[in-house]
């Protein structure tokens, strides 16, 4: 399936993009890149204007190799409503059990911490040979197990937060009663410094 640019990917007032579009296709064709099959909305960019220069393209793509589509070559995008955006989120469908995702989890405690700096810094200062992204992805690797033994012994963060919330819900449950009462009034004021404490940690 080869993958081409073209001007009908754009809707509405537009400078000559035939340049820009050649050279883009070039660099498609020399990394071997392949476009997903595409379901929903056309475009995939707004440029929110109101007046006669209303523009809509499809800047956004999910592009992939020839050995991706050998693993899952059921896999498509669909292109939904922006909503609140001017870039429409794409979903990957199809089938996609086999993918395995890797996620990097960031507890706001972390940079509290008095060892963050040195801890993230005794990480990035070795260097990796490869493309930029390639060498964060390594680091953030490398700085996952620094984290996750902070994070033991800090606690079940998001079980904290949830026991704060339901004790500054019983807390404003309680104060309803007697809004008056400055026991109540101190009980839902400490609750709610609990709360969000353990909020900002998590």
């Amino acid at each position: 399936m080869k993958f081409t640019v073209t001007e009908k990917e754009v809707s509405g007032a537009s400078g000559d993009i035939r340049v820009a579009m050649n050279e883009f296709n070039d660099c498609i064709t020399q990394t071997g890149l392949l476009s997903l099959p595409m379901q929903g909305e056309r475009f995939t960019w707004h440029n929110s204007s109101l007046d006669g220069r209303s523009l809509w393209k499809r800047l956004d793509r999910l592009l992939v190799n020839d050995v991706w589509m050998d693993r899952w070559p059921n896999l498509y995008y669909t292109c939904l409503t922006p909503r609140t955006s001017d870039h429409s989120p794409l979903v990957l469908k199809g089938d996609c059990r086999n993918i395995q995702v890797s996620l990097f989890r960031f507890d706001n405690y972390l940079a509290l911490s008095p060892g963050f700096l040195a801890s993230v810094h005794s990480i990035w200062r070795h260097p990796v040979v490869g493309t930029p992204m390639y060498s964060v992805t390594r680091k953030l690797k490398a700085l996952k197990p620094v984290f996750r033994q902070q994070r033991r012994c800090k606690g079940d963060l998001a079980m904290n937060v949830k026991l704060a919330a339901g004790f500054l819900e019983i807390a404003q449950n309680i104060l309803q009663l007697d809004r008056h009462n400055s026991l109540l009034l101190l009980l839902e004021h400490c609750c709610r410094l609990v709360y969000l404490k353990a909020s900002k940690l998590e």
